[in-house]
């Protein structure tokens, strides 16, 4: 289909690198501000920070910093390094304060990488963030997002927003999450990017992160049997008992190879948990669809088993939320909503939540009634004998066990893993500046000659970057029902 990573026009691709541009530009000029390095305001646009990057061979943050840093001074090419030699920026060791050390050259490079550690674990100042804030408030993000955002930024360290973000890509191609936003917003780039900067914000205050996916389903069973804290001991009872009953599970492939989402509606009841229980639960399963999504398969798809539903089993928030996941939180992300078997009382409350639906997501809705139906969009060896199917798989919960996270504890592997993972992620950026420069008038000269070359490495990178996220995946994440069934494959891992 078009606007796919494998299937660009022109325009699309054009449009695809004006979104990078958008989205490293502010980023890379705020977080040389944050290292001591503050850029003219001629020298901020993406064109000139692109032109900035291109003269960098070394992908790591000190080569970053040192080429910022020279486009300060007048000559915005060289620099002086600790023997006062002149060096490229990409063999100098940049000085977060804006000012290289004294002394030998060795000595001053260590100083300053040293100092770069430093600030790079330090929390961000609101100084720091002002220039960003203010240009924040140039896109279409309203003002509490705003606030939110530098609520979020002064919170964190250099280092956690980085791993923010590459937490948001996880072993997604990057170019493909920017596709969905592009997609999402018709393919208009400034309210795409505004879309973006939304969905990080919601990310990091749900917390999906930094406690559903390293926490996982092992916590929640501790949890519920923590019998003094009995508002903890519910909250785990409350996410688990949903598992438990498979309420939802995953399980299969449509013909398109979507993974499937089975929702068994009338196991339902409306006030049996929480409403944050139920939030919680539905992003975990969202989550846990992501991890079996494998190129070029994006979206996955939901099936809601209407047999025996009765009015006794609606609840309008949790359908609420489910929407506006779609919508905002997980753009793109859902290829088919499948309701079948619904009896006639179902008509009624389609109509009161088909106008909440955004007219994309409604599109992507469809009604079967009998197996031949369903057959047309799920093959019937892929359908549970429940549902009228030839498949004899039945769910079962499987218990989590005492030690499936025992790799979480080793911080020392999970600290290199994290290193190297973050090292590929500026390669690839270094890289996509260069693929930008080559192939687009905007941004640098076109040259067609040396462009095939980039965008091989280029896509290297991509599977690099894959591969980093499924090395480093059982070190910051909590097993779940998939990895038990043995159905999450760490792709590239070997």
């Amino acid at each position: 289909m078009s606007g796919y990573v494998d299937d660009l026009s022109e325009e699309q691709e054009e449009k695809l690198r004006e979104l990078w541009g958008f989205l490293l530009s502010p980023t890379l000029t705020f977080l040389s501000s944050i290292y001591g390095v503050d850029l003219p305001p001629e020298k901020t646009s993406p064109a000139a920070v692109f032109k900035i990057l291109h003269e960098i061979r070394d992908p790591t943050p000190t080569a970053v910093i040192a080429a910022f840093q020279s486009a300060t001074n007048k000559n915005g090419s060289t620099m002086q390094d600790g023997d006062g030699k002149t060096t490229r920026p990409s063999e100098a060791e940049g000085n977060p304060n804006g000012a290289l050390e004294s002394g030998s050259g060795i000595n001053g490079q260590k100083a300053n990488g040293q100092k770069v550690q430093t600030i790079s674990n330090q929390k961000v100042s609101k100084e720091n963030i002002s220039s960003l804030i203010s240009r924040l408030r140039q896109t279409d993000l309203n003002e509490l997002q705003v606030k939110s955002m530098e609520r979020i930024l002064s919170s964190m360290t250099p280092r956690e927003m980085a791993w923010s973000l590459l937490n948001m890509v996880k072993q997604d191609s990057p170019d493909a999450v920017l596709l969905r936003f592009l997609r999402a917003r018709k393919w208009d780039v400034h309210k795409a990017f505004s879309m973006m900067l939304s969905n990080y914000i919601w990310r990091v205050e749900s917390n999906v992160d930094e406690d559903i996916m390293p926490n996982g389903e092992l916590h929640a069973l501790k949890e519920s049997q923590n019998e003094k804290d009995k508002a903890e001991e519910k909250k785990g009872k409350d996410f688990l008992s949903q598992l438990r009953m498979g309420k939802s599970y995953l399980h299969g492939a449509d013909r398109d190879g979507r993974p499937i989402i089975v929702v068994t509606v009338r196991i339902h009841k409306p006030g049996a948990q929480s409403e944050e229980a139920l939030e919680r639960y539905i992003l975990h399963i969202i989550e846990m669809t992501r991890l079996l999504l494998e190129p070029p398969v994006e979206t996955g798809t939901i099936l809601f088993d209407m047999t025996g539903f009765t009015l006794s089993n609606m609840e309008f928030p949790p359908v609420k939320f489910i929407i506006q996941c779609f919508e905002s939180n997980y753009p793109e992300c859902l290829g088919r909503l499948l309701i079948h078997n619904a009896p006639w009382i179902f008509s009624g409350v389609w109509k009161l939540i088909r106008p909440l639906m955004d007219p994309v997501v409604a599109s992507k809705v469809h009604f079967t009634k009998n197996l031949d139906e369903l057959s047309k969009f799920i093959a019937p060896e892929n359908i549970c004998k429940e549902l009228g199917g030839t498949d004899e798989w039945t769910y079962r919960y499987i218990e989590p066990a005492p030690s499936e996270n025992n790799l979480m504890n080793d911080t020392s592997t999970r600290d290199e893993l994290m290193s190297e993972r973050m090292t590929i992620a500026l390669d690839f950026i270094l890289k996509t500046v260069e693929w930008i420069r080559l192939t687009s008038v905007a941004y640098g000269e076109v040259d067609d000659t040396k462009a095939p070359e980039v965008v091989e490495r280029r896509q290297d990178l991509i599977r690099q970057f894959r591969q980093s996220h499924w090395k480093l995946d059982p070190y910051i994440r909590a097993r779940n029902q998939m990895d038990r069934e043995r159905a999450i494959s760490l792709d590239g891992a070997d």
